[in-house]
């Protein structure tokens, strides 16, 4: 099989029809931020068809044939499908062209159900994976050799990287351009793109912020953003309430009825989300986090985890974070806090958000100077 080497750094793109449209342009505009800024990066986008439908009126034009020879990518990257479309029995000329050129690429990147052609092809054979969470079982029946994980939102094993999709096709782009460029590229594209929360591979699909939040009822979602904001402070059943506009009474029968816990329990939860991630994202000591995150000391973060997690702090930190902290990680450090604590204006539920300018997690990341 001829080898023919591409101008590196570069990256190939496979079109294909009916594309989730974040898939495709949420990954593209980390790359693009980063073409400007390191002008030798190329991209191409290349199918079985020259032109595709994609949203409605809107058609997608000026693809390439898929190349005859292997190419020496950086990344090939293969967006995730609709669901009428995720058939890998409907892509053959896709999943043959995987199967015999995608060994060549430095990094095959699998976005939600791109994972399945993946598995398709062959390529997800003994590996680590994952896909969005509605996919699992299929990419498990397509990959039964595959040790399939739902529990994270992308993974790294070997040359494959797969994801959860949607918006965390974003988080593993930024993944892959930090390991091929750098902390400090990616800090200006995340800075760009105003990405002021970073998500590493390991946290659940369905993550502590989200979780609980599946109502509609405005009063407990008014508490919920309250405990994502202030997650340090101490909480009583009656701050609770005052904060939800309801007696003690009635919150404690209404919020396990809309979100399938206690309140003590929601915030516990929230409070072990952010501490977990402060162990991915800085330095700091078990009793520094603690503090940080509102249990006082290590002592009561460890009888925490031990109601909610397996194993120990330490085992959970260290197998977590995909990505070490580095010198860099721990300056920015400084600026993690207050950033996570106001990590819920991540939710797709923005519109139930009320956090405003003045709030003080906000007046906390504002009065920070930048790092470049």
């Amino acid at each position: 099989m001829p080898l023919e080497v591409a101008p590196s750094p570069a990256v190939g793109v496979l079109m294909l029809p009916g594309q989730v449209p974040l898939d495709l342009v949420g990954p593209l505009q980390v790359l693009h931020s980063a073409q400007r800024m390191h002008e030798d990066l190329t991209i191409r986008y290349f199918g079985p068809s020259e032109t595709l439908d994609w949203l409605g009126p809107l058609a997608l034009s000026g693809i390439e044939p898929l190349p005859r020879a292997s190419q020496d990518w950086d990344l090939l990257l293969v967006p995730g499908q609709y669901r009428q479309g995720i058939d890998p029995s409907r892509q053959p000329l896709a999943v043959e062209w995987l199967r015999e050129h995608a060994p060549a690429a430095r990094t095959v990147m699998g976005i939600c159900s791109g994972s399945l052609l993946l598995a398709e092809a062959g390529l997800l054979d003994g590996r680590r994976c994952t896909t969005h969470h509605t996919l699992l079982a299929q990419l498990e029946t397509l990959a039964p050799g595959a040790r399939v994980q739902g529990d994270c939102i992308f993974i790294e094993d070997g040359p494959v990287l797969t994801s959860a999709g949607i918006s965390t096709g974003i988080d593993t782009m930024l993944h892959w351009l930090t390991r091929r460029f750098g902390h400090r590229l990616t800090l200006a594209v995340a800075r760009e793109m105003v990405l002021y929360l970073r998500r590493s591979g390991h946290e659940p699909q369905l993550a502590g912020w989200l979780e609980g939040r599946n109502h509609v009822d405005e009063r407990i979602h008014r508490l919920q953003d309250a405990l994502s904001a202030r997650l340090g402070e101490r909480w009583s059943m009656a701050d609770m309430a005052r904060a939800a506009i309801m007696s003690e009474r009635h919150l404690r029968r209404r919020f396990p009825a809309v979100a399938g816990m206690s309140p003590h329990d929601y915030l516990l939860r929230l409070r072990l989300q952010l501490a977990r991630q402060l162990m991915d994202e800085t330095p700091w000591s078990l009793a520094r986090i603690a503090e940080e995150v509102g249990l006082g000391d290590d002592r009561q973060l460890r009888r925490a985890w031990r109601r909610f997690e397996t194993g120990s702090p330490e085992h959970g930190a260290s197998v977590g974070s995909q990505v070490r902290p580095d010198p860099l990680r721990c300056l920015l450090s400084q600026f993690a806090v207050p950033l996570l604590k106001a990590a819920s204006v991540r939710a797709p539920y923005t519109r139930m958000h009320r956090l405003e300018n003045d709030d003080p997690s906000f007046r906390a990341f504002s009065s920070k100077r930048s790092v470049t």
